[in-house]
């Protein structure tokens, strides 16, 4: 559930033919288009589906421990979107940077961002439990 999105049509190809021939896929992406899932893409809407259904069960299994999930940049973009409401164009702006942590908090059934692109867990306290 934690897998990048399926391109559909567009896997394999490169990102320069993709916008010469559908122009901002991405932002359509997040904008949630229909030209992408008629291209066989998966919809933001389904990556957000999908993560947020595994957060749900991590909360449910895994009350007051911290628990580290492995994923790529648009899953974290799916569930930062959850929190923070974020625009189409914020989404498509927003880099996640390869290899960072992105920190969620859990308190009475509520997500809170901790931290986005972090090098350092120590700085964010999630040491007390490692």
């Amino acid at each position: 559930r934690l897998i990048e999105i399926n391109m559909g049509k567009f896997t394999g190809m490169p990102y320069d033919d993709i916008f010469s021939k559908h122009g901002n896929v991405f932002l359509k992406f997040y904008e949630g288009q229909s030209e992408i899932a008629e291209n066989g893409v998966e919809t933001f809407a389904q990556v957000k589906s999908r993560v947020l259904d595994i957060v749900d069960q991590v909360i449910n299994n895994h009350r007051n421990q911290n628990v580290l999930l492995v994923t790529h940049m648009d899953p974290i973009k799916a569930m930062l979107s959850s929190i923070l409401d974020l625009k189409p164009s914020s989404l498509f702006e927003l880099i996640i940077a390869n290899a960072s942590l992105t920190i969620l908090k859990e308190e009475e059934g509520k997500l809170s961002l901790s931290a986005i692109n972090a090098m350092d867990p120590e700085r964010y306290g999630v040491n007390e439990y490692w």
